[in-house]
């Protein structure tokens, strides 16, 4: 099933210390999330740029959004926004709270604004050596 989307990257060249495999965990969950979650015909946009001495990432969709209840929640561990998901597109709860402690041991952090019918962004900011 092909669900035909736009992706509209925009990355800067910056150079941060990070661990590879972990942080490719925190890009894999969070793009996946974006496109099992937006509409055929969406949106979902990148954007990497320096911002002083922190890099900050952009992971944007025009999907079904989080409500402001459940962004207060959605990084707990087996939390799962269920009234907004569909049960054929469950998970374990466990994805975005993996991305927060992998974050966190980065001495980073991440967000989280959306808006139920109108997508979601996550913004990660990591500290440049």
């Amino acid at each position: 099933m092909q669900k035909e989307l736009v992706i509209d990257v925009s990355l800067e060249k910056i150079s941060v210390f990070i661990d590879e495999d972990l942080m490719s965990q925190v890009w894999t969950n969070l793009i996946h999330n974006s496109i099992k979650f937006t509409h055929y015909h969406g949106t979902i946009t990148i954007r990497l740029q320096q911002i002083d001495d922190q890099a900050v990432i952009k992971i944007s969709d025009t999907g079904i959004g989080i409500s402001e209840k459940d962004q207060f929640h959605i990084f707990e561990r087996f939390y799962k926004a269920d009234q907004a998901r569909e049960r054929s597109k469950s998970g374990s709860g466990l994805g975005l709270s993996i991305v927060k402690k992998i974050i966190d041991m980065h001495e980073g952090s991440i967000s989280v604004k959306g808006e139920l019918g109108k997508g979601t962004t996550f913004t990660i900011l990591v500290p440049i050596s």
